[in-house]
């Protein structure tokens, strides 16, 4: 039995960890679709409901234009109908989003 336990824990935990490494690359992207996607679109392309509300395209020369550090505000403070999410998320969770927006094709 000890050596079963032996074998399956190291192999658990490189699993957990390359579970974890691979579920933080995600985390822009989740946090896209569960927060964004409804009202920007799932390719930054302002949807529908977006356009009513005022949501940029990603893609418009003026919000390529925008750093990240603007864009980071933006998402931490919120802007017009668009709820602020700094309660929500980290500060690095924001950086690497506005990142993640910047990123968008």
């Amino acid at each position: 039995m000890k050596l079963w336990i032996r074998a399956f824990c190291p192999g658990l935990a490189l699993g957990l960890l390359t579970a974890t490494c691979f579920a933080a690359d995600q985390k822009p992207q989740e946090a896209y679709k569960a927060n964004c996607a409804g009202c920007h679109g799932p390719s930054g392309r302002a949807s529908k409901l977006g356009k009513s509300l005022g949501a940029k395209n990603f893609r418009d020369p003026a919000v390529m234009k925008t750093p990240s550090s603007v864009l980071a505000k933006v998402i931490a403070k919120g802007q017009n109908q668009m709820p602020p999410f700094e309660g929500t998320l980290t500060p690095k969770e924001i950086s690497d989003f506005a990142k993640y927006i910047k990123e968008m094709k």
